[in-house]
């Protein structure tokens, strides 16, 4: 073998190397740790910058529709929404559809510290309100690393309470590619324990149907984090054995940190504009 012949062969072989080294499919360590699973998509979540969220729902709850306060079953088959969420600049464009509610739809629009919400029960302009509290936006875009190490503390704390128990489940298919599953069950008593308050959620206070209280339920939880990412891909959450009713809702977490805008209607469609 010639010394031509053998710089060719070395370099064949280099090149092979590289080309393994930099183009093979990159291999992520399994996580076995269902805490640590939900502490990867939480960290991933608080950098994120925006994200797409499709949710369904089904089931029957007991609602005061009417104002009388005489409650009645709503069925909540073929309910909808979808969410459109700029976490950099604390805002949020919502549709929703709700047919078992007097065929309810609309849309709700989150942004520069007012909400503006129409629906099919108030007419097509937006009701202009006082906003809910989406976070500040940071001018620059990014979380503040105190913010995400306050937030990563307080999952892990919740997760390793008595009494929560996270399960991590059998590897699942989601998209295109594999999920961890993580399951947890939460009851009244611990909900209260993690400081859990349905009547304090961030929604406006002129939506026209009434908010349940799901407190007195007990909440069972499927969590999905792509294997690959470690982004967040879906929940599945059941409410049963309270007063209100049951719900299961299913959410599908897609589009992470894509770009998107969210802009205030135009002023002649907002009533009294």
């Amino acid at each position: 073998m010639n010394a031509m012949t053998r710089a060719r062969l070395a370099a064949a072989a280099l090149t092979t190397v590289f080309v393994v080294a930099c183009g093979g499919t990159p291999t992520v360590p399994d996580l076995v740790d269902p805490v640590a699973i939900v502490e990867a998509a939480a960290t991933q979540a608080a950098s994120a910058q925006s994200v797409h969220v499709d949710v369904t729902a089904d089931g029957t709850l007991q609602l005061d529709i009417t104002g009388t306060g005489a409650a009645a079953p709503i069925q909540l088959t073929d309910s909808t929404a979808s969410l459109d969420l700029d976490l950099a600049a604390g805002a949020a464009r919502v549709t929703f559809a709700l047919p078992g509610i007097l065929g309810l739809r609309g849309e709700l629009i989150a942004v520069d510290g007012s909400t503006y919400i129409k629906t099919s029960l108030t007419g097509p302009l937006y009701q202009k309100s006082a906003g809910a509290d989406l976070g500040s936006p940071d001018p620059t875009g990014s979380p503040e690393p105190a913010a995400i190490l306050a937030m990563l503390t307080e999952v892990r704390t919740a997760l390793t309470r008595p009494g929560v128990d996270p399960v991590k489940g059998e590897d699942v298919a989601c998209g295109s590619g594999t999920c961890y599953s993580v399951m947890i069950q939460l009851t009244p008593a611990e909900l209260s324990a993690l400081g859990v308050d349905p009547g304090a959620l961030p929604l406006p206070d002129d939506l026209p149907i009434p908010i349940p209280d799901v407190g007195d339920q007990t909440i069972d939880l499927t969590i999905r984090v792509d294997k690959i990412t470690t982004r967040l891909a879906g929940l599945t959450a059941n409410a049963a054995g309270g007063a209100t009713g049951e719900l299961s809702a299913e959410l599908t977490f897609s589009k992470w940190d894509e770009a998107l805008t969210i802009s205030a209607p135009p002023a002649d469609q907002v009533a009294g504009s």
